[in-house]
């Protein structure tokens, strides 16, 4: 289902937050099951299936992520599928997992601390790479709206594929990022963490 569609509106990465509120106002008003109780039954499972396909496209382009990972699905770039990971976060996870074993391990308070210093610095780090994926993830998506791109996915050209197919592995990087923050987070307050790559 295409959530642009249900909307009316083109298929960017940036939306204003506010026009698309007005639009599911507008587009609830007339479709929600609560305004055909007295409508025959087939037409009041309609508005129960319209009013779902609303809460749902609203859901999904309402947030920055779940917004960027419809639309690249729409053609054809499936964020799940990017399995690559760059090499230095690799690097970071070994040295995570390395510190986070340590902490763990240690028995006395100097050791400890040390250990949670390293960790600290591991997350403030993350953050650091979070932070350059997203801008380049929105300079990329910035450049993707101001152009023209067809709806259907075989007239993308070589250059549209490669910046979609660019933006999912963005996507893909921050949330394993995010996973690796949250395990690192976890440690540092005692909980068990589960590190996976």
């Amino acid at each position: 289902m295409d959530h642009y569609l249900t909307f009316g509106i083109d298929r960017t990465f940036g939306i204003d937050r506010e026009r698309l509120e007005k639009r599911f106002y507008q587009l609830q008003s007339s479709s929600h099951p609560d305004r055909h109780v007295r409508a025959e039954s087939e037409r009041r499972e309609q508005a129960l299936a319209e009013s779902s396909d609303i809460n749902e496209a609203y859901r999904t382009l309402r947030e920055p992520i779940p917004r960027a990972k419809h639309l690249l699905e729409l053609y054809g770039f499936s964020v799940a599928d990017q399995k690559s990971v760059p090499p230095g976060l690799l690097m970071t996870v070994m040295e995570a997992q390395e510190k986070i074993a340590e902490f763990e391990a240690a028995t006395d308070r100097e050791t400890k601390q040390e250990a949670m210093s390293e960790l600290v610095a591991i997350t403030e780090g993350l953050e650091t790479q979070r932070k350059a994926i997203d801008e380049e993830r929105d300079r990329l998506a910035r450049t993707w709206d101001i152009a023209m791109h067809p709806t259907d996915p075989a007239q993308l050209s070589d250059r549209e594929k490669e910046e979609l197919g660019r933006i999912a592995q963005l996507i893909s990087e921050r949330a394993y990022l995010e996973t690796l923050r949250i395990s690192v987070t976890a440690a540092r307050q005692g909980k068990p963490a589960f590190i996976q790559h």
